[in-house]
Formats: structure tokens, C-alpha cells, sequence
């Protein structure tokens, strides 16, 4: 029986073996890939676009640019499954970016009441946070966005970059701690020890 690592590590050699292929032009080696990637890719489409339709769109371009983007995929650089869901932001950001484009019909719009249309004190919170979290080691940071702005799992996260699962818990709790004291001066992590 394998264990947890060395499935890992079979599962990142097929993926990279399947990738090969598709820079062969096996179409065959673009089905079993999509097939293993079709669900996670519509899942993470959900939570970044929050739309049915622009979640398969996202599956399907994923897939094309892999067709066409499969020799540029260097195995030395990291996993097979970092260089798909980094493709897969990409296509999300031009996905959302398009859909900005579209004009809203006035009758859809919805004005916020009692706010102001610029609120600076959230701004600069916000501005505070992004600085305080640049000051962080760079293995923390990518940790960070993608689990509070991306919003992924941390399993998800483990996979997105190729490394143990406790690494990811590891370095998460270490970059949250390493943020308290700065976020708690702006009053952001109230009641965060619980």
C-alpha cells in the first residue's frame, strides 16, 4: 500500500507524463487530464466567479489553453497541478474582467443606502492590511491570498502548490501571527484568539 506521499508524488509524475503527451498531440492524454481536473476547476470557478455559466467557460478554456500550452509546461518550475490552476487564475481574472465590461441595465442597479459611494476608512484598513501582509516571507504571503482572497481550502492550497498539507497549516498560522499585532492596532482581529 503507497502512502499519502508517494501517491502524491505517482499522482504529480502521471499528471506531468499526461501533459507530455498533450504537447505530443495526444488527445487521448487531454481527455484523462480533463476528466481528473474537470470538477475542481468548475468548483474553484464558482467561488472566484460566482456564476454557473462563466465556471464551465472557465473548464473549458482551462482545457484549450492546456491543448495549446502543454510543451510550454517545464516540470523542473513545479507541479503539473500549480502550472493548471495558474492557468486557471489567469482565465478567472480575464473571465472577471470581461464580465466588468458588460454594461449593467439601469434597472439592475443597486444603490447602497446610507453609505457613502467612497469610504475612506475601509481603504486605508485595506491598504494597511496589503502592506502589513508584503512584510511577510513570500512562501506566507501566497499562502495568505490564497486562502483569504481567493478563498481556497487548504487542501486546495496544499495542491495549487505542491506541498504537504501541515506545510500549508504551518505557514498559514505562522503568517496570521506574524499580522495580529499589526491588524489588532487597526482593530481588525477582534476577537480572532478564539
Amino acid at each position: 500500500m503507497e502512502s499519502g506521499a508517494q501517491t502524491s508524488a505517482t499522482q504529480r509524475h502521471r499528471e506531468g507524463d499526461l501533459l507530455e503527451g498533450i504537447a505530443r498531440g495526444d488527445q487521448a492524454a487531454l481527455r484523462q487530464l480533463y476528466r481528473a481536473f474537470e470538477r475542481p476547476l468548475y468548483t474553484l470557478g464558482i467561488r472566484w466567479l460566482h456564476d454557473q455559466a462563466l465556471s464551465e467557460e472557465l473548464v473549458q478554456e482551462v482545457t484549450l489553453r492546456i491543448w495549446r500550452r502543454a510543451s510550454s509546461f517545464d516540470p523542473s518550475k513545479g507541479a503539473a497541478s500549480s502550472w493548471i490552476f495558474g492557468i486557471a487564475r489567469n482565465v478567472a481574472s480575464d473571465l472577471g474582467r470581461a464580465r466588468q465590461r458588460v454594461p449593467t441595465p439601469v434597472g439592475d442597479l443597486v444603490v447602497p443606502t446610507g453609505s457613502e459611494p467612497w469610504d475612506e476608512e475601509s481603504s486605508w484598513q485595506q491598504w494597511q492590511v496589503a502592506t502589513a501582509i508584503q512584510n511577510l516571507p513570500v512562501e506566507q504571503q501566497r499562502i495568505i491570498h490564497l486562502a483569504y482572497v481567493l478563498q481556497f481550502t487548504q487542501s486546495e492550497i496544499a495542491k495549487a502548490l505542491d506541498i504537504p498539507l501541515g506545510t500549508v497549516k504551518t505557514r498559514l498560522y505562522q503568517g496570521l501571527r506574524a499580522l495580529r499585532p499589526m491588524l489588532s492596532e487597526l482593530g481588525i482581529t477582534e476577537g480572532a484568539d478564539r
